[in-house]
């Protein structure tokens, strides 16, 4: 089954029963070969939905931070590390680098007026998911980023959809 190139809108997702379910927490990196629901809840953190279609492997992080302050650390909170250890993940699972697309969705600036003249941390959030998988070589496909509500968050990794509705 071939993934399509956008995120679809949702105001309710049936998922079958037969269907895991996996929710994702901010900081966390989720990888699979089969078919599973990752769910997460997004205010201004990102999350990078990757799937390669060739060898059915898919992941996901749900970031919080643009960039990790301690050179070296792996902490998944931030999207430099977090990006890098996702990728690795799915290689070692069987996934071609090469073959990544990614689908970005969050980034909200809940707090508008308190951005002032920089940019909010969603809008830093979103910039870094931007430079790192430009960084690693890897197409963004479809995007649901900015605004100002939060989003639920619905991937499913059999096929690479991904689902979302504003909250």
């Amino acid at each position: 089954m071939t993934a399509v190139n956008y995120i679809e809108t949702i105001t309710e997702v049936n998922v079958p029963e037969t269907l895991g379910k996996v929710y994702l927490y901010p900081g966390q990196i989720f990888t699979a070969s089969q078919p599973m629901m990752v769910t997460t809840i997004l205010g201004s953190c990102v999350a990078v939905c990757l799937w390669d279609e060739r060898s059915q492997i898919a992941g996901i992080n749900h970031f919080l931070l643009p960039n990790n302050p301690i050179p070296g650390q792996s902490d998944a909170r931030y999207g430099n590390t977090a990006i890098a250890r996702l990728i690795d993940e799915m290689v070692s699972a069987g996934a071609t680098k090469q073959r990544l697309v990614a689908k970005l969705v969050g980034g909200a600036s809940i707090l508008m007026g308190a951005a002032g003249p920089r940019f909010s941390i969603g809008d830093q959030n979103i910039a870094a998911a931007h430079q790192h998988l430009k960084q690693h070589g890897i197409t963004i496909t479809a995007e649901q980023t900015g605004g100002a509500r939060g989003r639920k968050l619905l991937f499913h990794t059999g096929n690479g959809c991904a689902y979302s509705k504003e909250i």
